[in-house]
């Protein structure tokens, strides 16, 4: 196998034709350069710099090869190098899920900041429901944003923010002017939405190390559209604060929920074999920024309207 450590040695004294210039470059002494020497003749066949009175010649293959390996190193040294992104030369169709407690108001921010920077690229984006992180190697999702208790190895990713659950219910309801009880809250009729219906959630976790179940009246496709049955029934539904704080505007009572409960966090991941991929790299710093601010805003909004 050839030894192509040498090549870098060999562009040097290609250029200076002189063993202690060479040396000198390369920060190593005169005798290892002229040691280095004896091994380039050996690995092509050829003299390569002909000793002329005080000076060195070329051969005719070192003339060769002064025009070839310049380019040559350039190029292997471009393989040690991260390729420069330049985000208005992309064409890449990115796909981002969302976990449905931060999809509503994020996509058409990064659609627009994506438009403006990468106009060749193109978004997919897709609801992240129940599935399991670790399984997020199978699949072609360059990130995904999601609340997460632990993260599995081999993602990478960055924290978003984190709040806590609370309870709504309509202003009308007949627990509205009363504290939220554990009993109160176990014998109320509960509202879920479809996407964010997990048995490994805390407040799903709590209830069954109790042995308890919750009552649930009806699944609803949204938020908007599970606020609006809030409205018209006597129901409960158990969101996060910042998800509380979209419909402040709305004739709704918030409480505490009645179980001790830590505070939850929200995560934008992604899988290892993207981490060093330089588009990659430019997405995940576009989009973080965008979502992390938009999250981080509304849930000071519901501390502000409902702390």
């Amino acid at each position: 196998m050839h030894n192509y450590k040498l090549l870098v040695a060999l562009d040097s004294l290609l250029k200076t034709r002189n063993l202690t210039l060479s040396a000198q470059e390369l920060n190593v002494s005169q005798s290892a350069m002229s040691k280095t020497l004896l091994q380039i003749r050996d690995a092509f066949g050829d003299p390569i710099l002909i000793r002329e009175g005080n000076q060195f010649s070329l051969s005719q293959r070192a003339i060769h090869l002064q025009k070839e390996l310049p380019e040559l190193l350039q190029r292997l040294n471009r393989l040690y190098s991260p390729d420069e992104v330049v985000p208005k030369e992309i064409s890449r169709r990115f796909t981002l899920a969302f976990n449905a407690f931060i999809a509503p108001k994020m996509l058409p921010v990064i659609c627009q900041q994506l438009e403006q920077e990468s106009p060749l690229s193109s978004l997919t984006t897709q609801l992240w429901q129940n599935e399991d992180l670790s399984e997020l190697h199978k699949g072609s999702v360059d990130l995904v944003a999601t609340m997460a208790e632990e993260i599995p190895e081999n993602l990478y990713g960055k924290r978003l923010g984190g709040d806590k659950y609370v309870v709504l219910m309509s202003a009308s309801h007949p627990l509205a002017p009363m504290s939220m009880t554990t009993k109160r809250y176990m014998d109320a009729k509960h509202i879920l939405v479809n996407g964010v219906v997990d048995k490994q959630r805390e407040i799903d976790r709590l209830i069954a190390n109790a042995k308890q179940q919750r009552r649930i009246f009806a699944t609803a496709p949204s938020f908007e559209s599970a606020v609006e049955a809030l409205l018209l029934t006597h129901t409960l539904m158990t969101v996060p604060l910042h998800i509380a704080a979209s419909f402040s505007n709305k004739e709704l009572v918030v409480k505490p929920v009645p179980f001790d409960t830590n505070e939850h966090h929200y995560y934008l991941l992604w899988h290892a074999r993207y981490h060093n991929d330089p588009e990659h790299q430019w997405f995940r710093e576009l989009c973080l920024p965008l979502i992390k601010d938009e999250l981080c805003k509304s849930i000071e909004l519901g501390k502000q309207a409902f702390g």
